[in-house]
């Protein structure tokens, strides 16, 4: 397999686990995300052709564009072992940047846009059996769910 198709099946898995990053919240700013980013916590991570990434779901985070791009210079800036410090300041500086009232907008939209996509995959379990063969993913939903609403009172901090 190569890198690239590798590296993209990663993202189909998590995809399918979670739903796309666009359903989730910005782990930074709480906007919509773009974006999953690997976190760089994985001593198994792969690292081929400039790319780096993990078989682990894990550990990926949804970021938007923008905070996805200041996570991955923060990491190229000061590697593995520093980024934690470094990207703490970023976190905030994200949080802040945006208005309480742009992000209860894009917080109502995006769980309309869940809940549309929960209820679409749902009626195609129950049309075709099983999601193509698939194991029923409704833990994971749970997890992202419980991890989700601990990013939302980090926020509220």
């Amino acid at each position: 397999m190569s890198v690239e198709s590798a590296y993209r099946a990663v993202h189909r898995q998590l995809d399918a686990l979670r739903l796309p990053a666009k359903y989730h919240a910005c782990a930074w700013c709480f906007l919509t995300a773009d974006q999953w980013a690997y976190l760089n916590n994985d001593p198994a991570e792969h690292s081929e052709a400039g790319r780096v990434w993990s078989e682990d779901t894990r550990n990926y985070v949804a970021l938007c564009r923008s905070c996805h791009r200041k996570f991955d210079q923060a990491y190229r800036r000061v590697g593995r072992d520093g980024l934690a410090a470094e990207i703490a300041p970023l976190i905030k500086d994200a949080y802040a940047a945006v208005s309480e009232e742009r992000r209860a907008i894009e917080t109502a939209s995006r769980e309309a846009s869940v809940r549309a996509a929960h209820a679409f995959l749902d009626a195609q379990d129950k049309a075709l059996g099983s999601r193509y063969g698939r194991r029923d993913i409704s833990a994971e939903r749970a997890t992202d769910s419980r991890l989700s609403n601990a990013y939302a009172r980090r926020g509220q901090r």
